[in-house]
């Protein structure tokens, strides 16, 4: 009885990649060009994601700082209590996430926005 082994092992290649020859397409070129219109195409997207980050900004500061403050201008809030738990503890730990989490939300779906029709616009020319 004769005993046989697996069988040999074959190597598989793929055939070697070689780099595209395609050029970029005209409107993508126009982003990486020194000129003025590539410039102010890059300039108008960040300028755009600036405006996006303050609009989320600005809410989520005055958010987080609204209760400090309150609490220094009205001393006999900090000791107020709710249910018989401190009324810090239910803001500080329930009140503040879901309006932050809902904020960022809103950033996700507006910074999704914008980078659509940006490339919508890129597309259009």
């Amino acid at each position: 009885m004769t005993t046989t082994g697996p069988p040999p092992r074959e190597v598989v290649r793929s055939a070697p990649r070689r780099a595209s020859n395609r050029p970029l397409s005209p409107v993508r070129d126009d982003l990486y060009q020194a000129d003025a219109y590539g410039r102010e195409l890059l300039t108008s997207l960040m300028r755009a994601q600036a405006g996006v980050s303050l609009a989320v900004l600005l809410p989520a500061i005055t958010l987080l700082a609204i209760y400090p403050l309150l609490a220094v201008l009205v001393p006999r809030l900090a000791n107020f209590e709710v249910l018989g738990l401190p009324l810090t503890l239910i803001i500080l730990g329930g009140g503040i996430y879901p309006p932050l989490v809902l904020l960022g939300y809103w950033y996700v779906r507006r910074a999704e926005r914008l980078e659509q029709r940006f490339v919508e616009l890129l597309k259009e020319k």
